[in-house]
């Protein structure tokens, strides 16, 4: 009867000690990812084209049909 009670037990003290180390390490893998994207690396804003326009509202798209030209529309 031993057997068949120590072995579940020294399986979940195993899993909760890996848990044990690996949630602190997961925690600061994840903090440092978030720090690195907030602080670090380059800036998004930064890295785009300065002849290119920066737009701070929304930006709306025409879909233009085209027409042949005609005499009636030069001037």
């Amino acid at each position: 009867m031993g057997f068949l009670l120590g072995l579940p037990l020294k399986l979940l003290a195993l899993v909760f000690g890996l848990l044990r180390v690996l949630i602190p390490v997961l925690l600061l893998i994840l903090v440092v990812r978030w720090l690195w994207r907030k602080y670090g690396g380059h800036r998004r804003s930064e890295s785009a084209k300065k002849d290119e326009p920066h737009f701070k509202g929304p930006v709306y798209t025409v879909d233009y049909k085209e027409v042949k030209d005609d005499d009636r529309h030069k001037e």
